[in-house]
């Protein structure tokens, strides 16, 4: 009788410890999945910002680059963004040739559509703005995002997008 009683405290102690490093691996398994989860994650921000860049990297016309930037700085106050629309048409007709007006602004719209904060395109633009814009232009740039940014009370990230332009484009920060 007793070698039936070893017999089961074997078979019970062998079943606990099957229990216990399975329950280990589980825990190493969910471990794992977190992990694969994490760098999936990672992955795809990298992924995102270098598409969101590439979009802006393809640009070389700074009236191209005015459109985009005017979108964004619209697009950073969803509120007043109805109002933005027309106003950043209007501004647009000076510098950009009528035939090609509607494919600027459907390649200004989508473009900013994913833009997460306009003072990357003040930055990502700064040299093609400075290299290529007379002084005039650049106050003309700078103008036209006042008004664009000037269609409700003037959000907090619309105004200091404002500055990192004036600053990009050489002019005095306002005080």
């Amino acid at each position: 009788m007793h070698i039936i009683g070893i017999v089961v405290a074997l078979i019970a102690g062998a079943a606990y410890w099957y229990w216990r490093l399975k329950s280990v691996r589980d825990v190493a398994n969910d471990v794992g999945s977190m992990v694969g989860r994490v760098q999936g994650r990672m992955r795809m921000n990298k992924f995102r910002k270098q598409a969101e860049g590439s979009v802006l990297a393809v640009i070389d016309d700074p009236a191209l680059a005015a459109a985009v930037y005017l979108y964004a700085l619209a697009h950073e106050d969803r509120a007043t963004l109805p109002l933005s629309e027309p106003v950043v048409r209007r501004e647009l007709i000076p510098i950009v040739p009528a035939a090609e007006l509607d494919e600027v602004v459907a390649y200004a719209q989508w473009a900013a559509r994913d833009i997460a904060d306009s003072r990357d395109v003040v930055r990502r633009f700064k040299p093609l703005w400075r290299e290529q814009l007379t002084a005039e232009q650049r106050g003309d740039l700078l103008r036209m995002a006042e008004a664009v940014a000037g269609q409700g009370a003037a959000d907090h990230s619309q105004s200091l997008s404002l500055e990192a332009l004036r600053m990009a484009l050489g002019f005095e920060p306002q005080r």
